[in-house]
């Protein structure tokens, strides 16, 4: 009984490239993500006037995501986070919305991170602004 000798290879292979297919996200598209998961947020930014995207979403939180989507595109990740950080606190946001702020968050402070690392003063200074908004 032979043991085809592709299968193991093929195996092997699936495994690396699957491996390899995860990257973490980008503040941009983490972004994107969270104007998807708060529809009502994108129409405001336009200067129109903001409109709950649920009847139990207070226009608070659309306000919030708002202003750290223009954060986040202004490469001001610290206010983004320390925003996202208090839209997660209110009451009615749906399971995927808190998902949506958190992989926002995730990958604006690992951004930063890499930035910091490379010796971005800038991105230390926000990082520590960061830490200090969660210490009070």
């Amino acid at each position: 009984m032979r043991t085809p000798w592709l299968s193991p290879a093929a195996a092997a292979i699936v495994t690396l490239l699957s491996c390899g297919c995860h990257r973490e996200p980008t503040p941009e598209s983490s972004v994107s993500d969270l104007e998807k998961a708060f529809p009502a947020a994108p129409a405001a930014i336009e200067h129109q006037p903001v409109v709950n995207s649920s009847p139990s979403q207070p226009a608070e939180v659309d306000a919030l995501v708002q202003s750290a989507v223009a954060a986040a595109r202004a490469n001001d990740y610290a206010r983004g986070v320390i925003t996202l950080q208090n839209v997660q606190t209110r009451p009615g946001i749906t399971a995927s919305q808190v998902e949506a702020v958190q992989r926002a968050k995730q990958a604006m402070v690992a951004d930063l991170q890499r930035r910091a690392e490379s010796g971005d003063a800038q991105a230390l200074a926000q990082l520590k602004a960061i830490e200090k908004s969660r210490s009070q």
